[in-house]
């Protein structure tokens, strides 16, 4: 691993197992208002189906990825597609959604906290972009979609911790009826 280029961002398919876990068992995504894409350093986009449960155990979530990455799709035993997996850039990725924002979610960021960030952004159709990577920061390819970088805390946070604070904080917002008129128009949030 210390001999391939960036390698403190790879190697850690464990992070996003957790990161996974994290998002897709909100119920921000079981309601449908949150979608979730995973782009990878080789610029590979993996689209994740509606309502999707991954595996708990990492050893299955494991297998799945290696099917995913040898098959290109997994199915449900009904023919529905789960996961798909495509070549892309993170730009290919904004040109099919096109989100109004792109908030980036970083140590690097402004200081704030995670309700601000979401506040404040939420009202566009907003895009959330976190690193799923054990060390490091956003490259530069990266860091030149983002229209605002955010650090929602004084010390680095692990991706799932993250998550869980941002969409926690969307669900406040729903909850509280805030923006529930620009979430019926645009219907989704992204990370």
């Amino acid at each position: 691993m210390l001999k391939l280029e960036d390698n403190s961002k790879r190697g850690r398919p464990d992070i996003i197992h957790f990161a996974l876990m994290e998002a897709l068992s909100t119920p921000l995504f079981m309601k449908g208002i949150l979608h979730v894409y995973v782009h990878t350093i080789n610029d590979k986009l993996i689209t994740i189906a509606d309502n999707l449960r991954i595996p708990k155990s990492y050893f299955r979530f494991e297998g799945l990825m290696v099917n995913l990455f040898r098959d290109k799709v997994v199915k449900s035993e009904e023919g529905k597609v789960l996961l798909e997996i495509s070549d892309g850039t993170l730009a290919s990725l904004l040109d099919t959604i096109k989100p109004d924002k792109v908030v980036g979610l970083s140590t690097t960021g402004v200081q704030g906290t995670a309700e601000k960030a979401v506040t404040e952004n939420l009202a566009d159709d907003c895009m959330f972009v976190i690193g799923g990577f054990p060390r490091g920061h956003f490259s530069e390819n990266t860091t030149r979609f983002l229209s605002l970088t955010y650090s929602i805390s004084e010390i680095a946070l692990e991706a799932h911790v993250v998550i869980a604070r941002i969409l926690y904080e969307c669900e406040k917002l729903l909850e509280k009826g805030v923006h529930h008129e620009s979430y019926e128009k645009r219907g989704k949030i992204r990370t």
